[in-house]
């Protein structure tokens, strides 16, 4: 069985490298250019919000960004599809970079790393994936919900100690709160729907007198009918790769991904 990786995981982690390399050549000037500076930002230097996301600081730091990348962001990508991915990855880049300017909006300081979309991902990634075994340290094995809770504990508690730091703490809470809301915004679609499909409903039944029996709007599937779907759907990638899935395919695993918490 041939697992391909997933066209916006192996684009990220090829253009994240080829910036890593110019950086090598061009010593501080990309940073001093892209890299993301609350204060700058403020005097609307807007690209940075986006830019900084590429740059990293050391090859380790690269290193287990891009890994991390590649361990949970093709899970999510290959139940997604690409365009999907790349929109959650990118607002939660955008959403960490703009937290960290807001809770500090006059500081000097560089912030540069893709982790602010990559805290995103682990929130999708446990969401998705609950009880899936991660490795803490690559020896406590760990649910993947409990690890990213206990995660976003560190990164709260770290960032309130009040200690200046050169680690964007505040961008690594914005990436997974940024991702929390975006999949919860699907549940909240879903009520908005049920209750606009109410609505004319009774709009429709008042204004016809004698009202022919209509097809139904299909109900939301039950919780276990659609863990069963979401099985099936997986096993499907699996075996047959993402872009075997249909649009409808790749809703129910966006709608399941909103229902975890």
């Amino acid at each position: 069985m041939e697992m391909k990786l997933p066209p916006g995981v192996k684009w990220l982690l090829i253009i994240n490298t080829v910036f890593f390399v110019l950086q090598s050549f061009l010593g501080g000037w990309l940073e001093s250019a892209l890299g993301l500076v609350p204060a700058k930002v403020l005097s609307l230097e807007i690209w940075r919000l986006f830019t900084y996301q590429f740059l990293h600081g050391s090859f380790i730091h690269i290193l287990f960004n891009m890994l991390s990348l590649w361990m949970f962001g093709k899970e999510i990508e290959w139940s997604w599809g690409a365009k999907e991915f790349l929109k959650f990855y990118f607002t939660c880049v955008l959403g960490a970079g703009m937290l960290n300017c807001a809770v500090q909006p006059f500081s000097t300081v560089t912030a540069i790393g893709a982790s602010g979309g990559l805290y995103g991902i682990l929130v999708a990634f446990a969401m998705m994936f609950p009880d899936t075994q991660i490795y803490l340290y690559a020896i406590f094995p760990m649910k993947a919900k409990y690890f990213v809770i206990l995660i976003g504990a560190l990164e709260f508690f770290a960032s309130s100690h009040g200690t200046p730091s050169l680690i964007a703490r505040y961008a690594h809470l914005g990436g997974m709160l940024t991702g929390y809301l975006y999949l919860k915004s699907f549940e909240f679609r879903s009520v908005w729907t049920r209750l606009l499909y109410k609505i004319s409903d009774l709009f429709i039944s008042q204004a016809a007198p004698q009202p022919k029996p209509r097809k139904e709007i299909r109900p939301r599937a039950k919780k276990e009918d659609l863990v069963k779907e979401v099985d099936r759907i997986l096993e499907k990638v699996l075996k047959h790769g993402a872009e075997s899935l249909t649009e409808q395919e790749r809703d129910v695993m966006r709608r399941y991904s909103a229902t975890k918490h």
